[in-house]
């Protein structure tokens, strides 16, 4: 079995990856943090649904950030584009709830309780006698807190009202609305093309001509480009705590203006150093993106 090693970083990936430590430090207090159920002077307003919503993708992209650096570290680079583009997906997330908070909020507990209705009923389908010995095995407690959130399913119902033209946003269609459509063409889907989906390139990016054949390579062949993943993942993480922070200001963090302003000038010396005209290149759209 092939050992595997921490790969020698350039100064570029070694500041990036100090970058996105910095951050995961300086956000450390989203590690076990206590979201509160009301909020204001007197403690009697209710913390705001979306709020809480946000605070734990920002948590979970902390989590994939981890991750990402855990695979770089090892020299997996094209598995860590597999974190960062989840980490792109929950950005996206976050700022469409922040967008219209009060409708997108509604949709998003809608398509999730649908998520989970379709779950249940085709493991009714397919293993009813599972399904029934699953929901044999309840406690109080969980039949407890089913009924609640029935009620509450039913409350959001009457909320909620018809969908509207606009509630059936696709992922791509979410993106243009809240700015980062330059990111999900230019790079999400080569993250979902090349590291993710069973795609053609996918296996490509792993075969070389041979004189019998075709060689399957242990590591990815020349026609990889290999994402600068220390770099877009601390960018992803540091446009998520800032929004984050703008919500909620007991989650503002000094460090981070400091942190976004290295980040930035990194990227831009990055960026400069192969693509020495990317300035003129470039639509308006891009210079707005993480």
């Amino acid at each position: 079995m092939r050992e595997l090693t921490e790969p020698e970083l350039g100064d570029d990936d070694a500041q990036a990856k100090s970058l996105g430590l910095a951050l995961l430090d300086a956000s450390s207090i989203y590690e076990n943090l206590v979201i509160p159920t009301y909020e204001g002077v007197l403690g009697r307003r209710r913390f705001p649904p979306h709020r809480r919503a946000i605070i734990g993708l920002v948590g979970r992209q902390r989590r994939f950030l981890r991750a990402a650096y855990t695979l770089a570290n090892a020299g997996q680079i094209l598995e860590a584009t597999g974190p960062l583009r989840s980490m792109f997906e929950f950005l996206v997330c976050q700022r469409w709830l922040a967008r219209d908070p009060d409708r997108n909020w509604k949709v998003w507990m809608t398509d999730d309780h649908a998520a989970r209705d379709l779950w249940r009923d085709r493991l009714r389908q397919h293993a009813p006698a599972l399904h029934a010995a699953a929901a044999a095995s309840l406690t109080p407690e969980q039949r407890k807190e089913g009924e609640a959130v029935a009620a509450a399913r039913l409350h959001l119902a009457a909320e909620f009202g018809e969908w509207q033209a606009r509630d059936r946003r696709s992922l791509e269609q979410r993106a243009a609305d809240v700015g980062l459509s330059f990111l999900y063409d230019g790079l999400y889907r080569y993250e979902s093309s090349a590291a993710t989906h069973p795609t053609m390139l996918a296996v490509d990016l792993f075969l070389e001509r041979h004189p019998k054949g075709l060689r399957l390579c242990a590591e990815p062949t020349a026609q990889f480009t290999p994402l600068p993943i220390y770099l877009h993942g601390a960018m992803l993480l540091y446009e998520a705590l800032k929004g984050s922070g703008e919500l909620n200001s007991h989650l503002q963090l000094p460090e981070l203006d400091s942190i976004g302003r290295d980040l930035h000038t990194l990227a831009e010396r990055r960026i400069s150093a192969r693509l020495p005209n990317w300035q003129d290149l470039l639509p308006d759209e891009a210079f707005d993106q993480p």
